[in-house]
């Protein structure tokens, strides 16, 4: 006779294991999905290294010193080493500094402010690394203190109750600052101090807005070729501040280039390179500053070029006057302590 009770209590048994298989296909499914062993430890996935990227956001005034990078890109070596440069200029050295700190731009082209550069040591120490250095010395003019032609002047102490021009920013005031101290003058007391920025610095000059600048080229070169003006003192910043006088470098924020090694690499490699070609060949390199600075093909051609010098090949000599240069700002009490200049070169 067929036992009901024994067919409904298999049919039970059969019912559970199901369930059981059931809910542990579930767990076994959720687990993983959602990478979490049966243990209740998380394992977690492997991570994948970011992928580099090539777009590089580079700094820069309308000076000069900006040729190396000029260069490069009107020549298309970043395209060849497959970085895709924007350009960003600006009129001011510390607007420019503020965009780099700020992460609105990766490099500094060369030209950057060295000064400026080491206030930032200061307060936020490794932010930046020095590639290039860009300056005069004695046999190569880059900064001049300008007077109109017709000038009376004949010293820096006859600028007492007069107006010297300066590029903005606190660089040029600082420098201003101390070559006047040397004279026994005192700044924005014995001399009006007034901040101009490049393309508008020899205009100020002719109309008599200033009776004096505190400058760099190519504003000397517009000046004396358009019957403006005549030096006052040549190289003033060798002559009080340090031989070589390096008032210009170029600059990576550091963060970028540990995010991104291989561009930076590249980068820096393709302005070695442009150094290079400008070291070699000087006036036929001039060219390529046009686009970059206001100024016409003929005076581009008459622009004295500074001294364009690489990280790999600064000696202790240039670091040395870097920390000349570095220890001014101390001595004004625009830094707090003092900053090591080794600190701040590049070192991939």
């Amino acid at each position: 006779m067929f036992n009901m009770e024994k067919s409904t209590a298999l049919k039970n048994k059969y019912l559970i294991a199901g369930a059981l298989l059931i809910g542990i296909a579930i767990i076994l499914s959720i687990a993983a999905t959602t990478n979490t062993p049966l243990t209740g430890h998380s394992v977690d996935a492997p991570k994948e290294t970011p992928k580099e990227t090539t777009q590089v956001t580079v700094a820069y005034l309308p000076v000069a010193q900006v040729l190396p990078l000029s260069l490069a890109i009107e020549k298309g070596y970043f395209t060849k080493a497959g970085i895709n440069v924007t350009a960003v200029r600006f009129e001011s050295p510390n607007l420019l500094m503020d965009a780099i700190v700020a992460g609105r731009a990766d490099f500094g082209a060369p030209g950057t402010a060295s000064g400026i550069t080491g206030i930032v040591e200061s307060k936020k120490p490794g932010e930046l690394k020095v590639y290039e250095f860009i300056g005069g010395g004695d046999d190569v003019i880059n900064d001049l203190l300008l007077v109109r032609k017709n000038s009376t002047l004949q010293s820096i102490a006859d600028l007492k109750g007069k107006n010297l021009g300066i590029l903005p920013g606190i660089q040029f005031r600082t420098i201003a600052r101390h070559i006047l101290a040397q004279n026994n003058l005192t700044a924005d007391k014995d001399v009006a101090i007034t901040e101009i920025a490049p393309g508008l610095q020899v205009q100020a000059l002719a109309a008599g807005q200033v009776d004096a600048l505190l400058t760099i080229e190519p504003m000397g070169t517009v000046a004396k070729e358009n019957g403006i003006g005549k030096d006052l003192i040549r190289s003033p910043m060798v002559t009080y501040i340090s031989n070589p006088w390096y008032g210009a470098v170029g600059v990576v924020r550091t963060q970028y280039a540990q995010e991104n090694p291989e561009t930076t690499k590249k980068f820096i490699e393709v302005l070695a390179h442009a150094t290079d070609e400008i070291n070699s060949n000087p006036e036929s390199s001039k060219q390529y500053l046009k686009g970059y600075v206001s100024l016409s093909d003929q005076l581009i051609q008459k622009t004295p070029l500074p001294v364009y010098k690489m990280y790999t090949d600064f000696t202790k000599k240039d670091v040395d006057s870097y920390q000349q240069f570095l220890d001014i700002f101390t001595k004004y009490g625009v830094i707090n302590g003092t900053v090591n200049a080794n600190n701040l070169i590049y070192n991939p």
